[in-house]
């Protein structure tokens, strides 16, 4: 199955529409392949954990 950028688990559909991701608050097009993974996985769980979105300026 391929990753997508949006969430197919997002609690919030419409932030999921604004981009926003649930995890972490980043913008979806800020993750990488790593990132997004994390993300939906921690989305799906409903944990909370840090985040490993990659480092930005």
């Amino acid at each position: 199955m391929p990753i997508t950028e949006t969430p197919a688990t997002a609690t919030d559909r419409n932030a999921a529409v604004e981009g926003t991701c649930q995890a972490c608050a980043h913008p979806w097009e800020s993750h990488d392949v790593i990132s997004t993974r994390y993300c939906q996985a921690t989305i799906a769980g409903a944990l909370t954990r840090g985040c490993v979105c990659p480092a930005r300026d």
